[in-house]
């Protein structure tokens, strides 16, 4: 079996550079010959380049019509490679490379399957094109939520569609001494409740709740909460509309991109994910919880299939900021020792990567 794993993403691409590193490696230790394509300037790329440089090729998925010069371009990279490699599946990550190996496909008249994971929350669209791609130009589907099986994708789909929840490296997450280092950097204290989100600074994610939700405190309880979240910094007015208006200064830190997010997530009494768009899943739900940390999610999506609500975390109303609110008044007289035992618990029961690479396994099969 010979596969070439897709992804359009030119930058860190998120979830869909932890999938598909986990899903790359995985495969290979099951002696499948599998081989990648992704934009020469993304992380996953230089990632992946390291351990496997022959496995990985340079390839851009534009997909807009006045791109066509670079489409036509791309295209036929990918079938020297599918040609060259004798790829028998080819496993795309988005629209944007599965339009291209579509196309590759319909020109050239090659022999090859394509499998799609979705990776987002959106509708599939009901036209002709989508009819196409979804239709004769995809031979199998994962879905990684139940979610998305019931409301995302269409009956006709279904028919030909696997859930598999994304899996993690249990290895690597699981639970380690505090780092004292960030505890001086934040300059946390012992009375401090610490909430950490290591999903992402962008508004869809929602954090912007828990903060608003944290300034509807009284002061002795607000004092003691701090919010740190790991990514990227926001623009200058996002943090002035939803932290600096709110005098939210002292209780929100961004800590800017990290590699490795163990030591951010170890300092955290709660993670949290309060996504109100695109989320599925969540990898960065389930990589905190394995490391033992309760984690409070919104009913957004795939979200709560994560949690057992009220033992290993909390789920709350999308958007709703009374629910937070409610959620952090009862904070202090919760036992989170034993939330973050059952987390745990969790993880190393449901999480784990060789559930996931098996049963991705059987769909190529």
């Amino acid at each position: 079996m010979n596969i070439l794993y897709t992804n359009f993403h030119p930058g860190n691409g998120g979830g869909h550079t932890t999938y598909l590193t986990y899903l790359f490696n995985g495969v290979l230790l099951q002696d499948i010959n599998a081989f990648i394509a992704v934009p020469k300037v993304s992380k996953l790329n230089k990632d992946l380049k390291q351990n496997h440089p022959s496995r990985v090729f340079d390839i851009d998925f534009p997909g807009k019509p006045k791109e066509i010069v670079n489409i036509i371009k791309n295209i036929k990279k990918l079938k020297n490679i599918i040609i060259k490699k004798q790829i028998d599946t080819v496993h795309v990550s988005g629209t944007p490379d599965h339009k291209v190996a579509m196309l590759c496909k319909w020109f050239y008249r090659l022999n090859f399957r394509i499998i799609r994971t979705k990776h987002d929350s959106f509708k599939i669209k009901q036209n002709w094109f989508a009819n196409r791609l979804y239709g004769k130009y995809t031979d199998q589907m994962i879905v990684v939520s139940n979610f998305q099986y019931e409301h995302v994708i269409t009956s006709e789909l279904q028919k030909k569609a696997t859930v598999i929840h994304n899996g993690i490296g249990l290895d690597y997450f699981q639970p380690i001494e505090k780092s004292q280092d960030l505890i001086k950097q934040f300059n946390i204290q012992d009375k401090d409740i610490v909430f950490v989100s290591v999903a992402g600074t962008a508004l869809h994610k929602g954090w912007q709740f828990l903060v608003e939700a944290t300034s509807r405190l009284d002061n002795e309880l607000r004092e003691r909460i701090k919010i740190i979240i790991v990514g990227n910094p926001p623009k200058e007015e996002i943090v002035e509309r939803y932290i600096n208006q709110l005098n939210m200064q002292d209780n929100v830190i961004f800590t800017g991109f990290m590699d490795d997010v163990r030591g951010a997530v170890s300092i955290a009494d709660i993670g949290f994910v309060l996504s109100i768009g695109v989320e599925t899943i969540s990898f960065a739900c389930r990589e905190m919880m394995a490391m033992g940390k309760p984690v409070l999610v919104s009913d957004y999506a795939g979200l709560s299939e994560n949690i057992n609500n009220n033992q290993n975390g909390w789920i709350v109303q999308q958007k709703s900021i009374d629910q937070i609110l409610k959620f952090l008044q009862k904070v202090p007289e919760l036992d989170l020792n034993q939330y973050s035992y059952l987390a745990t618990k969790k993880a190393q029961q449901e999480f784990g990567l060789e559930r996931f690479i098996s049963k991705t396994v059987e769909v190529y099969s």
